[in-house]
């Protein structure tokens, strides 16, 4: 029976986000009634389009919006599907085998029910189902922090600008680039995100007829949590898949004689008891053969048997590490939650009322926390059940939900009753010893037995399982669990406040760590199992949530524990800063934690040693997070955040809530991608504050006013303004400088780097600077000027009240039809002694005027950089000549310059002449090779000025490095500084250099090169000069 167009519809539809889905409707209501269609679900949809227009016309127009709203993908794999491309089925479309496992499937999966649901309550799944955004990318940087709940997903807007997401029907499509097809993708992401929802989903679209109709012939899916019971017991393979199949007997021989066709599903590797990676070479190709379960599972996901089939995983990011080795070429797909759409279509379905939905999804609005919680599923599903459960009893329904720890306390409040007399606390605590040795052992399915050594009984559960915190699992007999992994993780970390308390609880297992070990293993890269754990303790120390634990719980917050919570953050930030931890690729645990608390008194202490705070937040909450220490940080003295992500306006004014308020901040870097308009202005009206004291500010991404320009020009305080990427707003007519000539402006350094400067703007710019006695330091960086512009600035400099000294034009587009009057300026100019003209190309006319220009002794120039401006013989000889006569020059950049070896030998020549006073050179990435360091490394060790080079990435090889060694052991020189970082070289080179390293007096670097040898100008430094 060959498949209807409508059906065909609605598999493409279903892989529309929702707000794809709103713009494929509108283009829909040229040709359907509105009314109909605004309602209308995907499958409504798709039988509005065929029983108006026909089947034909329905398709053709399908693809053609589709094309229009650019879901390219989304058109070729309905396309392919239309012209049969995709692999025919093996299997009769509808086998009557085929058709009963399909139905058994659809039964077993098409219900689900809420985990706090009364008895009867269900709902059907594809009715509360939402949308996932899906990234296909490997995030290296999650696998290095710490995995929080609530902590790693991007903001929806910003993954969507990438255009890196990919749609369920996609994931087993083949790479763009390299064509071969996945046979292994792995769904990961954090706890509660919805991997199991989605691989649910998966089981269920296809058992439906909705998915992967053409690719595969069965799908089987297994759960590792029912995996776990079966520990080491024997059985085939046939077996493991089967129990679900509807007959007596599964055509298992059919089945697998066609493994290409077969998707098997295993969700919740992370879950796994067994190990699976140390049967490598005991490993099973016979499905048919009896093994130990670990062994089976094993030999599926290295491909030994069955190495043709599909497999779909699912995992938390941090076991990603313990799995990857097993998996051949996997294809990593994370789930990164909901969208803001999403969120809101969420509320509307677990509302059922749609305007009741939008009521309560704008409670979330104006709480930035709240609202980031909500892009994890399972937080949605918590925050609505509150939102609900609140409203139910007249209480305010977002007080208490502005941590994660809030938020669980305010459902667990809704649940429990003090004098309730079916909840008795002794069995309580004895369930958070239970849920904290499961924890330790890595164990989310409990016995009877388990039970048992906590002192309870099945009976003594009930209550819990009556509260839907405590489920008995409906597949595995007599098998307790958690409603969810982070559910046990709250009762964990319960556990330890009852057990500091020695008269109310004696731990019944003495394998449970204590609280110094619980911190310890949190201190550790790989300890995502604990982190939760210690997340909920420092929530616990909340003023508010501790009444509601004494209250509920008799549970109290030992001053012992607090004290070491304290003492362990202490040292967590001392050691994030003594190793470098706070960088862009390692968002630090202990700022997410200190945010947990929302105790500002404690957090002070906690950071009262805190000096700098260097951030590179990806998502909300960690923005979140990171305002909150900033404002409770007293001696904070230099800020840097950089985000990708919209930073809510709130953030904002708690950045300049602490540069109104704090004056120990001296210096602040801020950049935002997407930048609020009244941000600047608020900025300014900290920095006018008395208090204020900032010295250093750099902006990079926002837009600054003509009022906004006047206010940072002339901050008493402030000495140093960088603007990058900077829109200046006043109609695009004028930047307003005149402020840089008064006595109010205190700015030593100006940076205006890739500012888009207009001809009028640089016009005000040099007119105000003219009279400026202070500005030192001006860069200029990445503007294209319009002739007239440059003309006005070599004006300037020609000028004898010019006081700068240090001027960067590198990537200003200059040529040679601006040399002249550029060197006519150094010429006269008495003041300027570092300029950088990196990446320009002034040809052999430009660099022969700058040469003449040198060679002028009114050229006060001690730093000149000529990095990648394509210098030619005719420029070598030039510049070789001008060396040889000036007697100011001292540090010189031509990294990025191709030369050949007699320009090397001009150059040599060069810096043995007396006159030549070089004292920096660097020739990085210049084509040099082993007969150049021939050249060069006698004038080196003879030189008596030349205190540091750069040699890196060159062409000398194992015979160069072999030369270096043996030139510098037998020679003395005067050299401070030795940069020669080089690629590929063999392992006696490596141990040479780290020989030759350990017996030279020198700074001797051959390995992090950006970060030992930096940008060639510092703009805030004494001496611009980058050389560390």
């Amino acid at each position: 029976m060959a498949e209807t167009v409508r059906c065909r519809l609605v598999r493409p539809l279903e892989d529309l986000t929702s707000e794809e889905l709103k713009k494929f409707k509108l283009y829909l209501m040229d040709f359907l009634p509105r009314g109909r269609l605004e309602e209308a679900d995907r499958t409504k949809v798709a039988d509005l389009l065929v029983s108006s227009l026909g089947e034909e016309k329905a398709w053709e127009l399908a693809l053609s919006i589709w094309e229009k709203m650019g879901l390219r993908g989304l058109c070729e794999r309905a396309r392919n599907e239309d012209l049969g491309l995709l692999p025919a089925a093996v299997l009769p479309a509808f086998s009557d085998e085929r058709k009963k496992y399909q139905e058994r499937m659809r039964e077993k999966f098409q219900i689900m029910r809420d985990r706090n649901s009364r008895p009867g309550e269900q709902e059907l799944f594809q009715h509360r189902f939402t949308q996932l955004l899906l990234l296909r990318k490997y995030r290296y940087k999650e696998q290095k922090q710490h995995e929080l709940l609530v902590q790693g997903w991007e903001h929806a807007k910003v993954m969507e600008k990438q255009g890196q997401l990919i749609v369920v029907s996609a994931l087993f499509d083949p790479d763009q680039n390299t064509g071969t097809q996945p046979r292994s993708v792995v769904l990961q992401g954090a706890a509660g995100i919805g991997k199991t929802t989605l691989a649910i989903k998966v089981m269920l679209d296809w058992a439906e007829g909705k998915l992967y109709q053409e690719r595969f012939d069965y799908v089987f899916y297994l759960t590792c949590r029912e995996l776990n019971p079966l520990g080491e017991r024997k059985m085939n393979f046939a077996d493991l898949i089967a129990s679900d199949w509807p007959g007596p007997q599964a055509p298992m021989t059919e089945i697998m004689s066609h493994p290409e066709r077969l998707l098997f599903i295993i969700d919740g590797l992370d879950e796994l008891k067994f190990p699976c990676n140390e049967h490598r070479y005991d490993l099973c190709k016979d499905w048919k053969q009896p093994r130990p379960v670990p062994i089976l599972l094993s030999s599926l996901l290295r491909k030994t048997m069955l190495p043709e089939a599909s497999l779909l995983l699912t995992t938390r990011l941090t076991a990603l590490g313990k799995f990857s080795p097993l998996l051949e070429n996997p294809r990593h797909v994370e789930i990164l939650g909901f969208s803001v759409e999403q969120r809101k279509e969420y509320f509307c379905k677990f509302f059922r009322d749609k305007d009741l939905g939008k009521k309560a999804f704008s409670l979330l609005e104006d709480n930035d926390a709240l609202f980031t919680m909500c892009s994890v599923p399972l937080m949605n599903w918590i925050v609505c059940t509150c939102l609900k459960q609140q409203d139910e009893r007249g209480q305010d329904p977002i007080q208490a939900l502005k941590t994660t720890t809030a938020l669980y306390m305010c459902y667990l409040s809704n649940l429990i009753i003090p004098d309730d007399k079916d909840f008795i606390h002794q069995h309580f605590r004895s369930l958070c010893g239970l849920a904290a040795e499961g924890i330790w052992g890595k164990k989310l399915l409990f016995e009877e037995e388990d039970l048992r050594r906590h002192n309870l009984e099945a009976v003594d559960v009930s209550a819990f399982l009556d509260m839907n915190i405590f489920q008995k699992d409906s597949d595995c007999e007599n098998c307790y669990s958690f409603i969810h992994l982070s559910f046990q993780e709250f009762f964990a970390a319960m556990f330890y406040l009852m057990s500091s308390d020695k008269e109310r609880i004696k731990s019944p297992d003495s394998s449970i760590p204590d609280i110094e070990k619980l911190l310890k293993e949190c201190s550790q890269h790989d300890a995502s199992f604990v982190v939760l754990v210690v997340r909920f303790l420092f929530g616990f120390l909340n003023a508010q949530t501790s009444r509601e634990l004494d209250r509920k719980f008799r549970c109290r917050m030992s001053p012992e524990i607090k004290s070491q919570l304290l003492h362990w953050v202490e040292g967590e930030t001392n050691r994030n800063y003594e190793e470098s931890l706070f960088s862009e690729s390692n968002f630090p645990n202990w700022y997410s934690l200190l945010y947990e608390t929302q105790d500002a008194e404690f957090v002070t202490q906690a950071l009262v040693n805190v000096q700098e705070i260097k951030l590179c937040p990806y998502s909300d909450y960690e923005i979140l997070s990171t305002a909150f220490c900033i404002k409770h940080c007293p001696g904070i003295q230099r800020i840097s955040f950089s985000s990708t992500s919209d930073v809510p306006d709130g953030i904002w004014q708690d950045f300049f809530f602490v540069v109104k308020n704090n004056q120990n901040l001296k210096e602040l870097t801020l950049f935002c991608s997407s930048f609020v308009s009244a941000c600047v202005d608020n900025l300014c009206v900290g920095l006018r504050n008395s208090n204020s004291k900032l010295e250093t500010l750099r902006l990079e991404g926002f837009k600054v006013t003509y009022s906004c320009c006047q206010c940072l020009f002339s901050v008493p305080s402030l000495k140093s303004l960088h603007l990058r990427n900077t829109f200046f707003e006043d109609d695009g007519k004028k930047l307003p400088c005149e402020t840089l000539g008064t006595k109010k402006s205190q700015l030593e350094t100006l940076s205006l780097e890739c500012c888009h400067l207009t001809f009028t703007c640089f016009q005000n710019l040099l007119c105000d600077l003219s009279s400026n006695e202070r500005l030192k330091n001006l860069d200029l960086r990445g503007n294209s000027f319009e002739e007239g512009g440059l003309t006005l600035l070599c004006k300037f400099l020609g000028n004898s009240n010019c006081r700068i000294e240090t001027l960067s034009l590198a990537s200003c587009y200059l040529t040679s039809t601006y040399s002249e009057n550029l060197c006519s300026a150094l010429s006269s100019n008495k003041s300027l002694k570092n300029l950088d003209l990196s990446e320009n190309f002034f040809e052999d006319r430009g660099i022969i005027l700058l040469c003449k220009a040198l060679g002028n002794p009114n050229c006060r120039l001690e730093t000149l950089s000529l990095a990648s401006c394509d210098l030619t013989s005719t420029c070598s000889q030039n510049l070789c000549s001008a060396l040889s006569s000036n007697k100011s020059l001292k540090n010189l950049n031509l990294s990025g310059n191709s030369f050949e070896e007699r320009e090397i030998t001009l150059l040599c020549k060069a810096l043995g002449n007396s006159n030549c006073r070089l004292e920096t050179l660097r020739l990085a990435e210049c084509t040099l090779t082993g007969a150049c360091l021939q050249d060069l490394l006698p004038v080196v060790c003879s030189s008596e000025n030349l205190k540091t080079l750069d040699l890196s990435f060159n062409l000398f090889g194992n015979e160069g490095v072999k030369l270096l060694c043996e030139t510098l052991e037998k020679q003395d020189c005067k050299l401070q500084k030795l940069t020669f970082f080089q690629r590929n070289l063999s392992e006696e080179s490596e141990r040479a250099l780290v020989n030759l390293q350990s017996r030279k007096p020198f700074l001797f670097i051959t390995e992090k090169y950006e970060d030992a040898t930096g940008a060639f100008l510092d703009w805030d430094a004494e001496d611009p000069v980058h050389n560390p």
